[in-house]
């Protein structure tokens, strides 16, 4: 039950990406050049754990705040009220933020620069406002949620900001390739989840109109936010296509044929499904292609990192 609560295998997603990108990518090119980077793996851990809090912590609010809504949108996955009480959901969520304050505050005193501690707040404040205020507003919400997908890769700019200026001088090349790799992949993850979060708007538009939230699809209507949707989706396939047409890609073996079989394929199923969309059913069956989509874009960063770049 705590497992469905805080969402386990999304957890599992965010420590995998957090893990992948700073060993597999960031450290591993760092040592090339006899640099290290700025967490011991003990510290790395504590980083993990508390982005997999905040996160959790996200998941818990929206449902606490979702308990209305999800008897129309999803009766048959509801949690709290039904298998968890609501005052033990809040407890629960109170036990984590507070846990991953401690973790921060820790990290933030190791790091001397308390600077990074003030991180934490704002994003666990962000994902309570998401719940709290911002769904109801038409965009803003999907946005915000998507910056935190976005900020799981790309908080690494901010903690790893002095090694790549060193690395930077010490060879621009590999600071280039390195730097627009990690920046891509922070551009899918915000444009892939602003996609899935529009589709679940589509998705729960019943719900949130019994419930007074004015998500897109409820305040536009559902064919307008289709559209919007679908230019994001075709956004992504730009963005991808622009890419790997770089030069610092163009030595990695088979990797148009890899990325058009995990990117652009499933992209392509996804529009054309969100087109012929007309229930709930039809948008949630679009969300898990979308779901696909993000999981093939971590399995493509983990062969652009394992294979020489650049």
């Amino acid at each position: 039950m705590l497992f469905r609560l805080i969402r386990l295998p999304n957890l599992i997603i965010v420590a995998v990406t957090q893990g992948l990108i700073y060993y597999q990518l960031l450290h591993k090119t760092f040592r090339n050049f006899s640099l290290s980077g700025t967490f011991n793996s003990f510290e790395f851990v504590l980083f993990a754990v508390a982005t997999i809090l905040i996160t959790a912590s996200g998941y818990i609010i929206n449902d606490i705040y979702d308990i209305e809504t999800d008897r129309v949108n999803k009766p048959d996955k509801r949690i709290i009220q039904v298998h968890l009480s609501e005052s033990n959901a809040w407890k629960i969520y109170f036990s984590i933020i507070i846990t991953g304050a401690l973790i921060s505050l820790y990290l933030a005193v190791q790091r001397n620069d308390l600077f990074y501690w003030f991180i934490y707040p704002v994003a666990v404040f962000l994902l309570y406002g998401y719940s709290r205020w911002f769904k109801g507003t038409p965009y803003v919400g999907n946005i915000i949620v998507s910056l935190f997908c976005a900020a799981v890769p790309g908080i690494f700019f901010l903690s790893e900001a002095s090694i790549l200026n060193e690395l930077k001088i010490k060879d621009l090349s590999s600071f280039v390739s390195v730097h627009r790799l990690l920046l891509s992949y922070v551009i899918f993850a915000f444009l892939t989840n602003l996609y899935r979060e529009i589709v679940k708007d589509l998705q729960d538009e019943a719900g949130d109109k019994l419930a007074n939230i004015n998500t897109a699809a409820v305040y536009f209507g559902k064919k307008n936010t289709t559209f919007v949707a679908l230019f994001i989706a075709l956004v992504i396939s730009m963005v991808i296509t622009f890419t790997f047409s770089q030069a610092i890609f163009s030595n990695i073996p088979y990797l148009f044929a890899i990325q058009s079989l995990l990117i652009q394929l499933p992209l392509s199923v996804s529009i054309i499904k969100l087109i012929q969309a007309k229930d709930d059913k039809a948008f949630r069956n679009v969300g898990l292609w979308i779901k696909l989509i993000m999981i093939n874009g971590l399995i493509l960063i983990t062969y652009l990192t394992i294979n020489p770049y650049g």
